[in-house]
């Protein structure tokens, strides 16, 4: 009798467990789940997740593929497999390093990427795994969009056109920069876009104009001058940077210049993740504290 009364609890038990857990997967899928933006704490790099329920895209990820799925294991749920979109800003070891464990953990629907090569074996194996998992590869260039289920949208900026010099020594200079619009909120994500290419934009009457900047090159003197921030606009400004970096990241100056904007200046090294809630669409973006 005592047995069979443990048995029937530990099928109870198993069934409630089943129930939320199946509970949990329909919620998370539905079309209403609120958007959210997370500038992951890997170090020295960027990783940005962008996920609204089931759907999840994945800009850059930087050079730790166990640290970098550590993260993504938090806030993507445990029985979803599957990665949408993963954006390569450029081919620097920052920002790719922990794509090729991505992509042999999660089923990732397209890469989308520029025609920029590197010779470094970390490029290489990221374009093998690509090619040997057979994942579809787009092109990023202007007006390239994503769209979300509640009208969110994701679009790349820049570069305004196809790369040609595929081997050029600096690839900064072709970072691809995308805009995502949600609701009332923007954010803008710059890679490791440098001063150089920025009055690009402005001579192309591109709109930078945005609540939430992702600082390019994760605070470099070379990135973010006056006349960017000018037009941008941000009311946030994240920099992705590692403690203690030996590249002395994020520049005085830069701090500086984002200080004499009034912007609010918020650092991974300083608290780790830092994600926004895009909850009201009538309403700017929240951070979660």
């Amino acid at each position: 009798m005592q047995k069979n009364r443990k048995i029937f609890f530990s099928i109870l038990c198993g069934l409630i467990v089943l129930i939320v857990i199946l509970s949990s997967i329909v919620f998370h899928g539905k079309n209403e789940t609120p958007l959210s933006v997370v500038f992951l704490d890997i170090g020295q790099g960027d990783a940005i997740l962008i996920s609204q329920g089931s759907q999840q895209v994945l800009i850059d990820g930087g050079k730790d593929g166990k640290l970098l799925l550590e993260k993504l294991g938090k806030y993507i749920p445990f029985w979803d497999r599957n990665l949408e979109t993963v954006i390569e800003t450029h081919p620097d070891q920052d920002h790719i390093g922990g794509l090729v464990d991505v992509l042999g953990a999660y089923n990732v629907g397209a890469v989308v990427e520029t025609r920029m090569q590197n010779d470094s074996q970390t490029f290489k194996k990221l374009e093998e795994t690509i090619s040997n998992n057979k994942i579809e590869k787009i092109e990023a260039k202007k007006d390239l969009t994503i769209k979300f289920s509640d009208g969110a949208m994701l679009q790349v900026l820049y570069p305004s056109e196809s790369v040609t010099d595929k081997n050029v020594s600096d690839t900064n200079l072709y970072s691809v920069v995308v805009k995502l619009t949600v609701g009332k909120s923007k954010f803008l994500f710059t890679g490791d876009f440098p001063t150089t290419q920025e009055n690009e934009l402005f001579g192309s009457h591109v709109d930078i104009n945005a609540d939430f900047l992702k600082v390019a090159h994760h605070g470099s003197k070379y990135a973010t001058s006056d006349e960017f921030l000018n037009n941008a606009k941000p009311s946030d400004a994240i920099i992705s940077v590692g403690k203690n970096n030996s590249y002395g990241h994020p520049n005085p100056e830069v701090l500086q210049r984002l200080a004499a904007h009034k912007i609010n200046i918020l650092r991974t090294d300083e608290r780790g993740d830092i994600e926004y809630d895009c909850q009201n669409l009538n309403e700017k973006c929240q951070i979660k504290l």
